[in-house]
This record gives structure tokens, C-alpha cells and sequence, in this order.
């Protein structure tokens, strides 16, 4: 436990009802005992009482938790008291004044990691909910926070010891009369912890998706209608529409929330032979955009027209209150003018990625740092599998403990202090 008593504001600086002030460590509820009057009567129970400033008394509410029940591990108290600045300010400076120190960002989760009462893929959990645009994303945090990952780590490094610990008796102990694996029969534990490892990071497209939605660009040549479809789904005049060929010269980014995910906009310029400087950097950008999109809604009006790129394409016959489309089989026929069949585009691309079944996943890649640990112990079983093909039980073993080690910098377990701190850095101050 910490000897030093930190305070934060818990809650957003601003006009507000309520704010909280949370204070955590050994002498928290004694620093509380000296300003507030009267004290909870027990842990765990809210109390209304008068919270003396240096300037008024306050009347606010206070709970306190006995280490280790509670966020941080520690002693810690919060005061529920009026919002503003100057309240929650003056609630503050008591708590200073009686011998706390304010925090820094994260630094009552960091804590409860000190304290176990988390790890890095609980706390990465919260960030991931704090930032999430979407509820597929606080779900994917909420994934997190509850431990899947955490779990499932702890499941992989269980199988690499057993793995280690025979390969380390039979390197160590060859002359015993005991049924020692050697390397070939290493082999096959190894490629099903590879794929185990595999197919979690098959989800990272997926996890990319959830957690920044899917990018949608609006392609086609000009004066078919896609800054019309553009301003259709955001339901506003954001892009200049005009009659004039060529008016979008450089793309333009929106986004959307649809149901659980978010879809991000393109609107590029039109497709044709460039007529000048300025064009040809638009259909440049239009080429750039293409290639970074997720799925490409190719806007038409003409049958015999089609776009080459090797991107999932949408073919979307626009101008369908005008023009007879009735033979049309490869597209959705839409109007941008009237919103004919906006909503069922929205739907078609909402279901080409199968979100549905996304949310629903037990668990899903989102955090680079995740993947990329993942990414090298997959590399390293990989190695282990090669060093196991050609009898070096003594590389196996080495190769298994470093895989051990990587996965270990996921939970916390095996990360240095550098990560600790970057991680919680990205809280807010008072979480």
C-alpha cells in the first residue's frame, strides 16, 4: 500500500449537478475525519454531513472503503458535493491541506494494478470504454475490462510451462527412466498453441472495424451523384452539389453512427481523364482513398459502367426516380434526391461485414499493443515449431520461454515499467 494519500477530481471540470472528489491511500479516512463531520458510522455507506472549506461549509455526502475492498486496494474516501469549479476546488484544497498530494492521470487505477486488483487488459479496458464511439466499441472494452483477453492469456502461458517445464526435465535429466518428450513429440503441442494464438488474431480486422468503424468510399465518374448520396446519408447539405462536372475536387470525410457501428465517409472526386493540375491531385486522392476503404460504393448511371480495384464493391445505380433500372441485377438501385433506398444501402453495408455476428464474439483484437504482443509470440511458436522439426530440444525450450515472457507483457505480468506508466497515462486525471 502506498504511504501517500492522493485526491483527484473524479468527475468532469465544468457546470455540473454533482462532482466527486476521490481520495485514496492509507490516511484517507482520517484526512476525511478532519473536515467532514459527521463520518460514515461503516465502510460502504453513503452519509450526508457538512464539509468544512477554508472559505464555507459545504453540505455534501461521503462514503469511505477499508483497503482492500475497494477500487485502488487502499483506504479511500469520495465526496459527493455541488458541481462547478469552485466547490469541487474548494473540497480539494481541504484534502491537500490535511496532508494529501494531488494525483496524476490514472494514477488510482495504476494502484489497483500495484495492488492486483486489476490488470493492464482490465485498465486498457476502461480506456477503450471512456473512447468508445460505438456500442460494438464498449463492448469490445467491456470484453476487456471483464478479463477474456486476461483470461485467455493466462490459459496460453499455463500450457507454455507445462511445455517448458518437461522440455527443462528432459534437457536436464536424460539418463532417468521417465517418459521425457523430446522435440518431434513437442511438435504438435506447439502447432495447436500456434493456432490458438492464430485464430485470435484472425479478429483484428474485425476489432479495427469495431473499434473505428468501417471506411466507405463514394466512387465513381463525375455527375453521377455522390456527394448527393453523401449529403442523403448524413441527411444534411454537407457537400456542393452542382450540375457542373468535376465540383468535388478533393475528398471529403464524414461519419455516421448505424445501429452498433460507425461508418466513415468518403466523398471523392469524379473518375475521368484529368483536365488539369488541380484535378489530377483530386482523382489522386480518389485513387488513395480506394485503396484505404473497407468497402467501395460505386455510384452510377449507366448499366455498362464498372470499377476495377480489388476492394469489396457495391455497385449503386443512382438517379432511380429518372432513369428505369428495372433490369438491373448487380446493384441496389438508389435516389439520392428522394432518399429511395438509402436505408437499405446503409444495411447492405452494415451486413457485408457481418456485425452482427462481430458483436457477439466472445473476444476481439482492438488494441495494437495486444496484437502486436500477439503478433511476436506467434512468431516465436513459429520458430519453436522449426527448431522442433530438427531436434533441438534445448532452441525449444529457449523459444517457448520467450513466447511465455510476450505473452506475459499483455496482463502486466512480464511488462517493464515504461508500458505501466504509458498505459495509465492516457486516463484522466481522478480515474
Amino acid at each position: 500500500m502506498s504511504e501517500q494519500t492522493i485526491v483527484a477530481l473524479s468527475t468532469p471540470v465544468g457546470r455540473s449537478a454533482i462532482a466527486v472528489v476521490r481520495m485514496s491511500g492509507e490516511d484517507s479516512i482520517k484526512i476525511a475525519g478532519r473536515f467532514f463531520h459527521p463520518m460514515p458510522d461503516k465502510p460502504n455507506f453513503v452519509r450526508v454531513g457538512k464539509l468544512q472549506t477554508e472559505h464555507f461549509a459545504e453540505q455534501a455526502m461521503c462514503v469511505y472503503f477499508v483497503a482492500p475492498h475497494s477500487y485502488t486496494g487502499e483506504n479511500t474516501v469520495e465526496f459527493y458535493c455541488h458541481g462547478g469549479i469552485s466547490v469541487p476546488q474548494a473540497v480539494i484544497q481541504a484534502c491537500l491541506d490535511n496532508g494529501a498530494r494531488m494525483a496524476t492521470n490514472g494514477e488510482f487505477s495504476k494502484r489497483a494494478f500495484v495492488n492486483g486488483k486489476q490488470n493492464l487488459t482490465n485498465a486498457e479496458g476502461i480506456i477503450e470504454m471512456i473512447d468508445a464511439e460505438t456500442v460494438s466499441g464498449v463492448k469490445a472494452g467491456v470484453n476487456l475490462l471483464n478479463n477474456k483477453l486476461g483470461e485467455l492469456t493466462v490459459k496460453l502461458q499455463d500450457k507454455l510451462t507445462d511445455m517448458i517445464s518437461r522440455t527443462e526435465v528432459a534437457l536436464d535429466y536424460p539418463e532417468e527412466d521417465l517418459e521425457l518428450p523430446t522435440a518431434q513429440s513437442l511438435r504438435g503441442e506447439i502447432a495447436e498453441l500456434h493456432g490458438e494464438i492464430s485464430q485470435l488474431l484472425g479478429t483484428v480486422s474485425a476489432g479495427r472495424i469495431v473499434k473505428y468503424g468501417i471506411n466507405v468510399a463514394i466512387a465513381g465518374r463525375p455527375n453521377v451523384g455522390k456527394s448527393s448520396l453523401l449529403n442523403a446519408f448524413l441527411g444534411s447539405d454537407r457537400a456542393i452539389v452542382s450540375s457542373v462536372e468535376g465540383t468535388t475536387r478533393d475528398t471529403l470525410n464524414e461519419s455516421i453512427a448505424y445501429k452498433d457501428t460507425k461508418f466513415n465517409f468518403v466523398d471523392t472526386a469524379g473518375i475521368r481523364n484529368a483536365r488539369d493540375e488541380i484535378e489530377k491531385e483530386g482523382i489522386r486522392r480518389t485513387n488513395l482513398a480506394i485503396a484505404d476503404a473497407d468497402v467501395v460504393l460505386f455510384v452510377t448511371d449507366r448499366k455498362d459502367d464498372f470499377l476495377q480495384c480489388d476492394k469489396k464493391i457495391i455497385k449503386v445505380y443512382n438517379k432511380g426516380d429518372v432513369n428505369d433500372y428495372s433490369d438491373v441485377s448487380d446493384g441496389i438501385v438508389v435516389s439520392a434526391r428522394t432518399g429511395q433506398n438509402v436505408e437499405l444501402l446503409k444495411q447492405t453495408v452494415y451486413d457485408a461485414f457481418r456485425m452482427g455476428e462481430i458483436n457477439n464474439s466472445d473476444l476481439i483484437l482492438t488494441n495494437q499493443r495486444h496484437i502486436d504482443c500477439l503478433k511476436t509470440a506467434s512468431e516465436l511458436l513459429k520458430n519453436a515449431e522449426e527448431d522442433a522439426q530438427n531436434g533441438t530440444l534445448d532452441c525449444v525450450a529457449s523459444t517457448l520461454h520467450d513466447a511465455w515472457q510476450v505473452l506475459g507483457e499483455i496482463t502486466g505480468t512480464q511488462a517493464n515499467e515504461d508500458i505501466i506508466d504509458r498505459i495509465y497515462s492516457k486516463f484522466c486525471l481522478g480515474k
